[in-house]
């Protein structure tokens, strides 16, 4: 048994989840120890909708994001999805998918894209590696002991254990979290709603998907059925395949190569397995996010459909709502009740993305439904009714915290909330993005805004003595962002919190 060690924060699990929150308390100062029982970064798709806001928290770190971008899948090629018969059969209907044009600019610095998370992973590990930060892989978190405002933790690495005091444990290590299972954490929902066989395989499909290009298929034949995933790269693809419950798949070369060969029309192209498994869908959420000095972050908190591409996202919002308040429990800016909005702002939040997914996979049924009708109307029509499946910019950017000054209560989940994003300035929403000028430079708004400390903005007629930026003396506003954006007067005052959420506005202030 070696010698404890004291640091402020253990993270347990090292996904894109538990590494954003790394880098931000680590930016922010802390000592972190990051650990995993993998061998090392993800190798196998998963998830693949990086949306915009994601990129924004990433950005406010200083990740290199316009690196991760340009890895990213071109629109161009992953910009729509398909209803077929097989690939390069029939197309029975068509969608765009997602927002990820130029346009979206005047909404966010970063449009959504589709970047593998296996292609992410790796990348992320070496932006937390050039921080000074190393994750420390083939490590098992195996149990905690909490006392005296720490938690002690007990972990394995290659058959030695150690023993690490930590103030603060997170959870981040995924859906079978052994970190919430130590915390006697329950789950609630539906844990089975369907099973899947995922292969993930290699072949250049090109001279079937150059008619119709996109990053999802689903696939109509009655023989097969399931999805086939662009994940862009070397020709990377996954076709997912319901499966029953109890089904045990085959995973030899073989079987899984004559899978995949008979949901495409040219059964002849080359065809590499890489790997194979199966994966449950469900649609829980915790009961609740904090147990003491432990909290859950990420898919350890929830689970939802991947109908959406809502979990990786909904993960990193969740070590960004929660990193600013650990460090400012840890400083001693506030006292620990802050830790306790954690799960009232964060949960709601996880409960209307698990909401909109789960929608999301039912509907889809009507699709499948028209199929067997033979009128060709009514599968157009069910295939259109999947627009707020792959159009769901206003739940990405639009999700507002209820806060104790907040006056509006959050209006029940609609098509057109989850489609549509309108930029608000009212209490706990994101402080809505425009383009500015300091310093010579155009940066967007949420460049203002501080990772540690909150950020106070005030119009250009504002008469105040106190530290704060005002447009016009710390920043150029050519586009009008204050009055025609936020729609705030010009001696009105605006405060955001180190997590880009607006904590509170004074339309008149006064010295």
């Amino acid at each position: 048994m070696t010698t404890k060690s004291d640091i402020d924060v253990l993270i347990v699990g090292a996904g894109p989840v538990g590494i954003s929150a790394a880098m931000l308390l680590h930016k922010m100062g802390h000592s972190v120890r990051i650990i995993d029982r993998r061998e090392g970064p993800q190798r196998a798709p998963a998830a693949h909708v990086i949306n915009a806001r994601t990129f924004e928290v990433w950005r406010q770190i200083g990740v290199n994001v316009d690196h991760l971008r340009s890895i990213a899948q071109d629109p161009q090629a992953a910009g729509q999805v398909h209803w077929v018969t097989k690939l390069g059969g029939e197309v029975l209907g068509s969608l765009p998918y997602e927002r990820q044009g130029d346009e979206m600019l005047s909404f966010t610095p970063t449009p959504l894209r589709n970047l593998a998370q296996h292609v992410l992973e790796p990348l992320l590990v070496d932006e937390l590696t050039a921080m000074g930060v190393n994750i420390e892989y083939s490590t098992q978190w195996l149990s905690m002991v909490q006392k005296n405002e720490t938690v002690v933790s007990t972990m394995r690495h290659h058959g030695n254990d150690e023993v690490v005091a930590a103030k603060y444990v997170l959870g981040c290590d995924g859906a079978s979290s052994a970190v919430r299972q130590a915390s006697g954490i329950a789950m609630e929902g539906p844990d089975n709603l369907q099973s899947f066989a995922m292969i993930h395989f290699t072949a250049d499909l090109s001279s079937l998907t150059r008619e119709c290009p996109g990053v999802l298929y689903w696939l109509c034949d009655q023989g097969m059925g399931g999805t086939l995933i662009s994940h862009g790269g070397d020709n990377e693809w996954v076709y997912m395949h319901p499966v029953d419950a109890d089904h045990v798949l085959d995973q030899s070369p073989d079987v899984c190569e004559s899978m995949v060969r008979s949901v495409l029309i040219d059964a002849q192209v080359d065809i590499k397995i890489l790997r194979t498994s199966s994966w449950t869908m469900t649609s829980q959420i915790a009961d609740r996010y904090r147990d003491g000095q432990v909290f859950l972050v990420g898919d350890a908190a929830h689970r939802f459909p991947p109908s959406g591409g809502m979990g990786l996202n909904s993960g990193v919002q969740d070590a960004h709502n929660l990193a600013w308040k650990l460090h400012a429990v840890i400083t001693g800016q506030s006292n620990d009740s802050l830790l306790n909005t954690y799960e009232p702002e964060r949960r709601p939040v996880a409960q209307r993305n698990a909401q909109a997914s789960l929608e999301n996979a039912f509907k889809m049924f009507e699709v499948f439904e028209a199929l067997g009708k033979p009128n060709q109307e009514g599968l157009i029509e069910a295939i259109n009714n999947q627009q707020t499946h792959f159009d769901m910019f206003g739940l990405q950017m639009g999700y507002r915290y209820e806060l104790e000054v907040t006056t509006t209560p959050l209006a029940p989940l609609s098509d057109d909330i989850i489609r549509n994003y309108t930029p608000s300035s009212e209490p706990g929403s994101r402080l809505p993005h425009g383009w500015l000028i300091q310093d010579g430079k155009t940066i967007s708004s949420l460049d203002l805004i501080d990772l540690t400390q909150a950020t106070v903005i005030v119009g250009p007629s504002a008469q105040v003595s106190y530290n704060c930026l005002q447009v016009g003396r710390d920043f150029e506003d050519p586009n009008a962002w204050w009055s025609n954006v936020l729609g705030l007067p010009d001696d009105a005052c605006i405060t955001v919190r180190p997590d880009q959420h607006v904590a509170s506005r004074d339309l008149v202030v006064k010295n």
